[in-house]
């Protein structure tokens, strides 16, 4: 095996060990020039194992690392979430997304399309900022105050995408405690505009948060009042769902840099 085939294997293991990395970083590491770390970088990003974060300067990983192993977490999340997901579109009949946490974003892996007009989550697997969306605050609120904290001094200032993102970090913070009191999370046309969201979350051991399902809908089918018709009976089918999560193994604690 070449050094620099070597180089991009050992650079993706890195990415086990910290979910987040810099050219600088990696190269100190690795202990070869910024050249050559960027060269693997480049490599691993073009093969689709890597995304850029929002800044452009900091790695982490992609989507794609969650499909190489059939009996992966992510996958066995997939397996143990869909027929809840199923479950949850007969009822409501609207459109599914199960996201999970990649770094500090989190990520949409599986769907469910509603029939008729649908509404836009986000493109499978791109990252999303964990402060805008209904799937992204429930995940944030389910982190440590540490872990929130750490994510607002890094993403600081937080960017808007509506009018109605929320910005504020104390705004933030009320939110967090909203959500974690009422145990899910609405979507305030927050990411993108035109439709209702409600998102809950599914938790591992250790109370950490496995992933979220949300339920979205246009805003003329799907209104908040209908949404609000469905809480009773999705809290039942979602505490279902966590009495069989959290006999998976706990999700690590973020260590963002």
């Amino acid at each position: 095996m070449n050094k620099g085939t070597l180089r991009v294997l050992n650079a993706l293991t890195l990415f086990t060990r910290q979910p987040v990395w810099g050219v600088t970083e990696l190269s100190r590491e690795l202990e070869c020039s910024k050249n050559s770390a960027f060269q693997a970088l480049d490599t691993l990003i073009k093969e689709g194992y890597l995304v850029r974060d929002q800044s452009g300067k900091k790695y982490q990983l992609s989507h794609l690392v969650l499909t190489l192993s059939k009996g992966n977490e992510p996958a066995d999340v997939r397996t143990l979430c869909m027929p809840y997901m199923h479950q949850l579109h007969k009822l409501t009949g609207e459109s599914l997304f199960l996201s999970i946490l990649v770094g500090r974003h989190h990520v949409c892996i599986e769907s469910i399309q509603a029939q008729g007009v649908t509404v836009g989550y986000s493109p499978i697997t791109q990252p999303l900022p964990l402060h805008a969306g209904a799937g992204s605050r429930l995940m944030l609120a389910c982190l440590k105050d540490e872990e929130i904290e750490q994510y607002l001094k890094l993403e600081s200032p937080l960017k808007k995408f509506t009018p109605s993102t929320i910005t504020d970090p104390e705004e933030i913070w009320k939110e967090v405690q909203l959500i974690r009191k009422v145990g899910f999370a609405r979507g305030y046309e927050d990411f993108s505009t035109g439709a209702t969201y409600l998102s809950f979350p599914v938790f591992g051991a250790m109370n950490r948060p496995l992933a979220a399902i949300t339920i979205g809908g246009p805003i003329f089918r799907f209104t908040r009042e209908k949404a609000d018709q469905f809480i009773p009976e999705l809290r039942r089918i979602f505490q279902e769902l966590n009495h069989q999560s959290r006999m998976f193994a706990a999700a690590p604690e973020i260590k963002f840099s």
